[in-house]
């Protein structure tokens, strides 16, 4: 599958779910002097997890270009190591505001993964916050995952933040394990 498949594919899911597309916002952020650059998908919406702005849609979903290049999230003395740190990409999101929340965030993206794209259930992992029985349980409870590929990680790996202040919480992450054959 091509980038352009997979995008076309995630925005045309999510569509479905009656999420309004988003553009991707410049690259440079227009008005937010606390960025250098765009550095996650949900950077456009800052405004509007701080309560400073109302959403004009419950459920977006976007392509956003990003740049991560210093900052609390600085990949770029990763680039290079691995398969997955990059200093420009592409993120793909879905956002709820005030519309559905952790449930339904895992059904939908358990769908995806396991019916649209038919990755294969067995190689499929979920993260989660040491903190956040609330996602485990609904990890083993809204999809067949093996619950022996549910794991609890640290701040490091499952609580996200923007910078030292302001939107930030726990998240819960789905990998998925392509062998140890095909890792650099």
């Amino acid at each position: 599958m091509t980038n352009n498949a997979v995008r076309k594919s995630f925005l045309d899911f999510f569509a479905k779910k009656e999420h309004h597309f988003i553009s991707s916002a410049p690259l440079i952020p227009q008005g937010d002097s606390t960025l250098l650059f765009i550095n996650s998908g949900m950077a456009q919406f800052k405004e509007i997890f701080l309560g400073e702005k109302q959403a004009k849609f419950k459920r977006v979903c976007n392509s956003q270009k990003c740049i991560r290049l210093s900052g609390k999230h600085n990949d770029l003395e990763e680039v290079g190591l691995d398969t997955y740190h990059h200093t420009f990409f592409e993120m793909l999101g879905s956002w709820s505001f005030g519309d559905y929340y952790k449930k339904e965030a895992i059904e939908y993206a358990w769908e995806l993964l396991t019916e649209v794209w038919a990755l294969p259930k067995n190689l499929l992992y979920a993260t989660v916050h040491k903190d956040d029985q609330e996602a485990y349980h609904l990890w083993q409870t809204q999809t067949d995952l093996d619950h022996q590929h549910i794991m609890y990680f640290g701040d490091k790996d499952n609580f996200w933040e923007m910078a030292d202040v302001g939107p930030c919480g726990p998240c819960s992450e789905i990998h998925i394990d392509i062998g140890e054959e095909n890792c650099t």
